[in-house]
């Protein structure tokens, strides 16, 4: 659904002309997409008209449901910015969504991601393409084709059972479609990175099969403003 109800009369035609968002989120974390991560949006002059969100209702799982997200991306043209529901904007993240509107962009790198330039910033085959789900832009025609891939040859198949039988492992598996069809194509790191992942602030992993670590954007450059977040998640005692 778009993600209109703020009081604020948009033309939704001028929002083709911009970047589109898609928010992936559950019940138990809607508060903060809600509460935070959209009015951050809207402050930055995002047209809400340009916001989409799915939360899994069905309590589908991280995987099904991240696949079933990118399904409805089929037959729109260009492309979306995928967000997950635990991150922080960067303050000109509206700017450099809108001026890297092209191909695939990865908006986050974690340690996990390396140290000694094993996946460097800028363009890079995609192989080299960070583990940036909590920010990445994908085009559509390759989201909903990914969607459609996974749930259709890799959820059920054994040979991938390690990496589908938790019901995890999203990023990992549209690594795996873009290299088994996508193998040629290139991909965007981008430095200083656009998120940074705060699942720690507002109660940690939903996902009682994950990591348990704190995980923070490697390239990070506005501290200042998780720290405001922090401020303002203790006032309002809601977590």
């Amino acid at each position: 659904m778009l993600w209109k109800d703020t009081g604020i009369e948009e033309d939704i035609k001028e929002a083709t002309t911009m970047a589109k968002y898609m928010i992936h989120t559950m019940p138990k974390r809607k508060w903060y997409v809600d509460d935070y991560l959209i009015p951050s949006m809207l402050e930055q002059g995002i047209n809400p008209a340009s916001i989409s969100v799915y939360c899994d209702e069905k309590q589908e799982g991280n995987l099904r449901a991240c696949m079933n997200a990118f399904i409805l991306c089929e037959n729109k043209p260009d492309g979306t910015w995928h967000l997950q529901d635990d991150v922080i904007l960067c303050h000109n993240f509206r700017e450099m969504t809108e001026k890297y509107d092209e191909g695939i962009v990865c908006g986050f790198k974690s340690k996990y991601d390396g140290i000694n330039n094993e996946r460097p910033v800028g363009k890079v085959p995609v192989d080299k393409m960070w583990f940036s789900f909590p920010c990445i832009r994908i085009p559509n025609d390759i989201a909903s084709n990914c969607g459609n891939w996974v749930l259709k040859y890799m959820i059920d198949n054994p040979v991938y059972k390690k990496w589908t039988e938790k019901g995890v492992n999203d990023d990992l598996l549209f690594r795996q479609y873009v290299l088994e069809n996508h193998k040629d194509m290139e991909a965007l790191n981008l430095a200083p990175n656009l998120v940074d992942h705060i699942d720690y602030l507002i109660g940690g992993t939903v996902n009682s099969n994950a990591r348990i670590t704190i995980i923070r954007s490697a390239l990070w450059e506005d501290e200042y403003l998780v720290k405001e977040l922090e401020q303002k998640l203790k006032t309002n005692s809601r977590k």
